[in-house]
């Protein structure tokens, strides 16, 4: 097992760990440029908003769709897919995210978009997003800078977009949420970068408890979206699987699962994604069903979300589950920021069956 107290960015090629410490001033870079953006689109022409995207670039909407779903005005939806809903026209604020602006599912969803006369907007570090739907259409876009991990970019992209969702009236005003967001990521990296000892640091400590176990992360409400990005990371960080669920769809088939486990009960370790604003009964489930799991797994942690406004506490977790899955990569001697698989892929998916190139990337 690797030494989490040692010189941990030396193991670290892409400097993923820098790219996490630079959070806040990510959030303070991405609030002025959707700030200043000229956004075309009347408060009351919207009716409905399709976030577009994969990956890192998804998230982003689950993230804000699942902290803010008692405020939202008009259906958000997300679509990780070529196709959207037939339902889009000129009333749909379409985001197009994609950090490297080449993620073929999204460019076709931009093509559908401005086909139907929707109300689009990219968010983006430049590609053929750019080029084609920006510079040509004159479609707006909120930039992010080059160099990056699409996954380390999350908050230039979640910060650009709840604060254009605030714009156009899709939500209210959220701009003491992202101040208070802001002063949580700044305490979060203080106590959780690289520097801080394992005796001190809550996501070297989650890494170890989770070395050697295949993590299960459950969520409900505004922390089920925080699981599916626990489970991301430690996939592409720390190239673990994992497994996320929520609270309360996973009573209804998932839990039934554990009592065939089998040798898995040895390596399965849950944990479980809490939030104090969690409704009573949402938190009742959790009780009964870690009660009911436990002799089943190798066992059961928790953690609670800290912080005032919904975006402070989700991002409080958020940042506490991406430093976990970097040190869980480091633990197990793996370099965090490759992501060969994926890259091999987008090299086969370059490739038509009859063998010329094409364009696209799954990034």
């Amino acid at each position: 097992m690797g030494d989490l107290d040692g010189d941990l960015r030396a193991r670290d090629t892409l400097d993923v760990l820098g790219m996490t410490d630079a959070t806040p001033v990510a959030m303070d870079e991405s609030r002025a440029a959707a700030e200043a953006l000229d956004l075309p689109y009347p408060v009351d022409d919207i009716r409905s908003v399709v976030v577009c995207g994969m990956g890192g670039s998804a998230i982003a909407a689950d993230l804000v769709a699942g902290a803010y779903v008692e405020r939202l005005r008009v259906p958000l939806v997300v679509v990780r897919d070529y196709v959207l809903p037939g339902w889009v026209d000129e009333h749909t604020l379409v985001i197009l995210s994609s950090y490297s602006g080449t993620t073929e599912e999204t460019l076709t969803c931009a093509m559908q978009a401005t086909e139907r006369g929707a109300r689009c907007l990219a968010i983006t570090s430049g590609g053929k997003l750019q080029e084609r739907y920006v510079e040509e259409d004159g479609i707006p876009m909120i930039p992010m800078p080059p160099g990056l991990q699409p996954r380390a970019a999350l908050p230039r992209s979640l910060v650009p977009l709840l604060v254009v969702l605030s714009r156009v009236g899709v939500v209210g005003d959220v701009a003491a949420d992202l101040d208070e967001a802001r002063e949580t990521a700044a305490a979060s990296v203080a106590a959780l970068q690289a520097s801080v000892p394992v005796a001190e640091n809550p996501a070297k400590q989650l890494a170890q408890a989770l070395h050697d176990s295949i993590p299960v992360f459950w969520g409900g409400q505004m922390t089920a979206a925080v699981a599916h990005r626990w489970r991301t990371q430690v996939n592409e960080n720390a190239k673990r699987f994992a497994i996320s669920s929520e609270i309360p769809e996973l009573d209804h088939n998932e839990i039934c699962g554990f009592e065939g486990l089998g040798e898995l009960d040895r390596r399965m370790r849950i944990v479980l994604l809490r939030d104090a604003r969690h409704t009573r009964q949402v938190v009742r489930r959790l009780d009964l069903t870690q009660e009911l799991v436990t002799p089943h797994v190798a066992g059961v942690l928790a953690v609670t979300a800290e912080g005032t406004s919904p975006l402070a506490r989700m991002l409080d977790l958020v940042l506490l589950g991406d430093y976990s899955s970097i040190y869980l990569a480091l633990l197990g001697d793996m370099d965090p920021g490759p992501v060969e698989m994926i890259e091999r892929l987008k090299e086969k998916l370059a490739v038509t069956p009859h063998g010329r190139a094409q364009g696209g990337s799954v990034g």
